[in-house]
């Protein structure tokens, strides 16, 4: 099965409109997701019969089937990397962000979704709360040092959790019981790491979930760092795509039987064969990693930032874990074919349309200026950080610094006194003239 081409095709016999560019970035997810296990789920801290964990103490996962006993095998710089790719919808209210989620985590409808998953046959699959907590996510401790209730990130390890509106997980951060919820969000995206220090003791576990959430444009906040965890999918509305999703309600409204059955039928057949994947990539994985020269000149084009390059490595470490035939025992070679060549493209454009934005505001609103850096830094907390004047700092050491048309220089002016930093917005001939 070409899982690309069948879960494309559900897609357009349920009508759905312009999505061929963004569920291929869900399947090279769900396949990085697998590649991480792969590499990482030889040490689980949920493992009831790991000597490191208290069976009859410690938050145990007894049927996990991503568990196995393997050596890692992709350790570049003598470390063990994360491979999951986190996705970010940003789209306007209406454009399809939570269908295209729920398309794969409904619960009982979803296509990974598994009846069977907490005994360890498929993934675990959740779509989070539309209100939530630090602790709710993350976990505290009562009296005697023990984690409380049940925190998502802990009990979805290994699974995929979903949110139709970040924003419930940024609001939560600004909240008086949440403001831990940044940082360790941060942490648990980037190497699963969850750890605590409180004054009953420790919250201290490593989880692997895998986060798809969808947010408006009004609301698109990735505090500084959140950006190089999420994989940006940006959906454009247009009066003609409009139409289009009133039609294809109609369409999907007037379904008969028999095209619902085939498309249930369509529906099982995909968990199977990921399903499938799955156990088969634990059973037989891959001796090593190869990327070929083709993936590193895509890699170095002038328009992926630095600190990109290993989200799209990892597009194609995804891509490849799902390709139709299965060769384990061998190192997986990493090439770019026409598939997964516009999957970078589309992704790139994607990515540059929604995190540009904010640049551009500031290089239109500034251009042929020279300000003192103070000023600069209150205005971009203004302006896009909502007043958080680190997180300005921090933006613009990520996103101006680097352009060819701004520049730091310090103050000439004569007398005494601290001289101070002057920002420069165009192209110094053109502000010299």
């Amino acid at each position: 099965m070409n899982i690309f081409e069948e879960v494309s095709g559900f897609a357009r016999e349920n009508h759905y409109v312009d999505v061929d560019d963004k569920l291929d970035v869900f399947v090279c997810s769900i396949g990085a997701h697998i590649f991480n296990t792969l590499n990482k789920c030889s040490r689980c801290d949920f493992d009831p019969l790991s000597p490191y964990v208290d069976a009859e103490k410690d938050f145990t996962i007894p049927n996990c089937p991503m568990r196995h006993n393997n050596m890692p095998f992709y350790t570049p710089m003598s470390q063990l990397p994360d491979t999951r790719i986190h996705i970010m919808l940003r789209g306007k209210k209406g454009s399809g962000k939570s269908i295209l989620i729920l398309m794969f985590l409904a619960e009982r409808t979803g296509l990974i979704y598994s009846d069977n998953a907490d005994v360890g046959q498929g993934f675990n699959t959740m779509m989070g709360a539309n209100s939530i907590t630090e602790a709710g996510m993350f976990g505290s401790v009562d009296e005697e040092g023990n984690i409380m209730g049940r925190p998502i990130a802990r009990e979805m390890c290994g699974g995929f959790l979903g949110f139709e509106e970040f924003s419930s997980m940024s609001d939560a951060a600004k909240k008086d019981h949440s403001l831990d919820m940044k940082n360790q969000l941060l942490t648990s995206l980037d190497n699963g790491r969850v750890q605590k220090a409180m004054k009953a003791g420790w919250v201290n576990y490593t989880t692997r979930y895998t986060i798809w959430a969808g947010t408006q444009p009004a609301r698109f906040e990735l505090d500084s760092g959140l950006d190089r965890r999420f994989f940006i999918i940006d959906i454009e509305m247009t009066p003609e795509k409009e139409r289009q999703y009133k039609e294809a309600q109609h369409k999907q409204s007037n379904m008969g039987n028999e095209e619902r059955i085939k498309l249930a039928n369509k529906t099982i057949e995909i968990r199977n064969w990921v399903r499938t994947r799955m156990e088969d990539a634990v059973a037989n994985p891959p001796q090593g990693v190869i990327f070929t020269d083709d993936v590193a000149e895509w890699i170095e084009r002038p328009d992926v930032r630095s600190y990109e390059a290993d989200l799209f490595r990892r597009i194609c470490i995804g891509y490849h874990m799902m390709k139709e035939e299965w060769r384990g025992g061998e190192p997986l070679v990493i090439t770019v074919d026409d598939r997964l060549r516009k999957i970078l493209d589309d992704s790139l454009a994607m990515r540059r349309r929604v995190m540009d934005a904010d640049l551009e505001l500031i290089r239109t609103t500034f251009w042929l200026r020279d300000l003192p850096k103070s000023q600069v830094v209150k205005e971009v907390s203004r302006m896009i950080s909502g007043g958080d004047y680190q997180m300005a700092k921090a933006w613009i050491e990520d996103n101006l610094i680097p352009q060819r048309w701004y520049a730091e220089h310090e103050s000439q002016k004569s007398g005494r006194g601290r001289k101070g930093v002057v920002c420069r917005f165009g192209y110094p001939e053109e502000v010299s003239a």
